[in-house]
């Protein structure tokens, strides 16, 4: 597949990741757009990376990650196509991807989102995240001519919404933070504060056979990997499922014998988890107290 990248660099790559998250540097951050065929694009602002789709009709675009990266998206978006956006389409309703709307509100689009992240955000609401004008259940498809994005909700996973994408007719599938090309990794967070590890196995597994029964044969992430392509292979969905039953597996043995929280990570053999990109024992030690949790009280 051909990629055609226009990039926009203003800092050194090191400088735009240290800087990423932080308000008033939008001027400042490595932003990119890869096409990646189909009608399909890659949005890369420091290190969050968003989907748009361009069809015959206008614009989808998924995640606008702040006020002030969605201003630079929406240039972006301009230098591809003169179509005005009719659709923007949250992944979760976390706040370093779903402020900002408001720049493509203003010109009319529509935001949907999976029905818990309305409730959210409405519980939490943030200042410059919209909530949502119309959200699904299980399954919505959002079609702009010749091209549409389809959302599918697997029950709690990474927070309590998270929409599992996949854009037609590309048939590239994104799954936010939890598969991150080039492979499989080990999660930034050690705490695993949004992680809800009792669905996390089935959410697995409804992704693969989702994958399956679509034809999908390549996977995109939320998360920008410096030096890394943009696509990986599907395979790499089951790859991240083998992780994490490897790590519910070694606590669950653990558990099993008696072993308290504080003690098995100084008895549990960690070596089948050591290949994984972002490794560090530490990290993992913290998260395998986490999850002596899941097999305590269910959760």
């Amino acid at each position: 597949m051909k990629l055609i990248i226009r990039s926009l660099r203003v800092v050194s790559c090191l400088l735009a990741f240290l800087l990423t998250g932080l308000p008033g540097h939008a001027g400042e951050m490595l932003t990119d757009t890869t096409n990646l065929g189909d009608g399909l694009y890659l949005f890369h602002y420091g290190n969050q990376q968003s989907i748009f789709l361009v069809g015959s009709e206008s614009v989808i675009v998924t995640d606008p990650l702040s006020k002030e990266a969605a201003t630079v998206y929406r240039a972006a978006i301009a230098e591809v196509t003169d179509q005005p956006v009719t659709h923007v389409a949250y992944t979760s309703s976390f706040f370093d991807r779903v402020p900002g709307a408001q720049v493509f509100a203003d010109e009319g689009a529509e935001v949907i989102a999976q029905e818990n992240c309305k409730s959210n955000l409405m519980a939490t609401p943030h200042p410059d995240a919209l909530l949502p004008d119309r959200t699904y259940t299980d399954h919505a498809s959002v079609s702009v001519g010749d091209v549409s994005l389809e959302l599918y909700y697997f029950g709690q996973s990474f927070g309590t919404c998270l929409s599992v994408m996949i854009a037609k007719p590309a048939n590239i599938m994104l799954v936010h933070t939890l598969v991150t090309p080039p492979a499989s990794m080990v999660p930034q967070d050690p705490t695993l504060a949004n992680y809800y590890l009792h669905n996390l196995l089935p959410f697995f597994v409804y992704v693969e056979e989702l994958a399956a029964a679509q034809g999908v044969e390549h996977v995109v992430g939320s998360l920008a990997v410096e030096g890394a392509a943009p696509l990986a292979s599907i395979e790499l969905i089951t790859e991240q499922r083998v992780f994490w039953d490897t790590l519910l597996r070694i606590v669950e043995v653990e558990y099993n014998k008696g072993t308290s929280a504080r003690a098995i990570p100084k008895k549990a053999d960690m070596k089948a988890l050591s290949g994984y990109a972002g490794y560090d024992p530490r990290h993992i030690e913290i998260m395998m107290r986490r999850v002596y949790s899941l097999y305590r009280i269910g959760r």
